[in-house]
């Protein structure tokens, strides 16, 4: 039985994503950390991430809203979707980590399986480009942009 061009295609480039993050610097290793704790705390719901991790002039653009956003638009939208559904399972997977200075920019794929409240269940997979900026010896977001891949019609 022969898997999916597809699929072999993706495990291919999860595998080599993984591979290179191994040989990564300290410092990023330390992003890659950031990101994965990131995901971590917001399919647990816990919103405290936003105030941690999150730099006050945040300016970001997702695919699924209509015009960048900041902070407080950031906490109001993830409040309102920590109550509709539910992370079942997710999988991050590294493209790369560039750092120059005080500025990390971090490219990644994402895997997402997730339950409603209606309980219908869905898998979704996307991308995003994260920037950090390090202040006060803190890495934080700074700006991001990406989200779900389009849907197969």
């Amino acid at each position: 039985m022969r898997a999916p061009l597809g699929l072999l295609l993706f495990a291919l480039v999860a595998q080599t994503a993984t591979a290179s993050a191994q040989t990564w610097s300290p410092e990023q290793q330390e992003i890659w950390r950031l990101e994965d704790q990131q995901w971590k705390m917001s399919a647990a719901k816990d919103l405290t991430w936003i105030e941690t991790m999150v730099h006050p002039n945040i300016s970001f653009w997702e695919v699924d809203f209509p015009a960048p956003q900041n902070k407080a638009s950031l906490s109001r939208w993830n409040k309102y979707g920590s109550t509709i559904g539910t992370v079942l399972e997710q999988e991050i997977f590294p493209i790369s980590v560039t750092i120059t200075s005080n500025v990390a920019v971090a490219q990644y794929r994402y895997r997402v399986a997730s339950e409603n409240y209606k309980k219908e269940r869905e898998t979704v997979t996307g991308r995003y480009t994260d920037v950090f900026m390090k202040e006060g010896g803190r890495w934080l977001f700074i700006t991001w942009a990406g989200g779900d891949d389009p849907k197969k019609q």
